[in-house]
């Protein structure tokens, strides 16, 4: 999705309303230390980035998103710590990241799965920024049946996405694999970029 216009700044606030819980629960989970480099994949308003970059006072938080006008309104949210030079956040998405091999410690993508048109390649970029052992961890709304057929991400629309992501993970080269439980309606799933 990229959220623009009017009906973009109304879904942003509801992103915000709803999504609360999931960035309260993906914050402490990815227990950010001082120095820590966190990748957000998807970051929306920037609610999540903004709260990383607190954590990460001598680190970097790094984030893709799609549409002009969430880079636009997460730049505002966290314009004092991109002035410090912590906050990096750039239009895109995770089959192309602008950063070095092995830059950051933890990536998080909330509910941004479903929308990866090639799930594959993006894990293999995504492994490919985080440090060895680094942890990746992904929130995905679960459905009781197929996700709707306009959604790029064939695994989403398959019905089986947490057991296709999770299958997905190993087969890219993460450990460690495994479904953690729920936060809401969202299923919690962790893994390691192999050392």
């Amino acid at each position: 999705m990229q959220p623009h216009g009017f009906w973009g700044h109304v879904f942003g606030w509801l992103m915000d309303r709803f999504n609360a819980s999931s960035h309260n629960f993906a914050f402490k989970r990815l227990e950010v230390h001082n120095s820590d480099r966190v990748l957000e994949i998807g970051f929306g308003t920037g609610r999540l980035a903004r709260k990383l970059a607190k954590a990460a006072r001598d680190g970097l938080v790094g984030g893709v998103d799609p549409s002009e006008l969430m880079l636009q309104t997460a730049e505002k949210r966290t314009r004092k710590f991109r002035k410090k030079g912590r906050v990096e956040l750039k239009l895109g998405d995770a089959s192309s990241l602008p950063w070095p091999d092995a830059t950051f410690d933890k990536a998080a993508a909330l509910h941004s799965f479903q929308f990866w048109r090639d799930p594959a390649c993006d894990l293999v970029e995504i492994r490919r920024v985080l440090k060895p052992d680094g942890l990746l961890l992904l929130l995905l709304r679960t459905h009781k049946k197929a996700g709707p057929k306009w959604l790029p991400n064939p695994i989403s629309r398959s019905g089986q996405e947490i057991a296709g992501a999770l299958q997905l993970l190993t087969d890219n080269g993460f450990v460690g694999t495994r479904l953690e439980g729920k936060v809401g309606s969202s299923a919690i799933l962790t893994a390691r970029k192999a050392v």
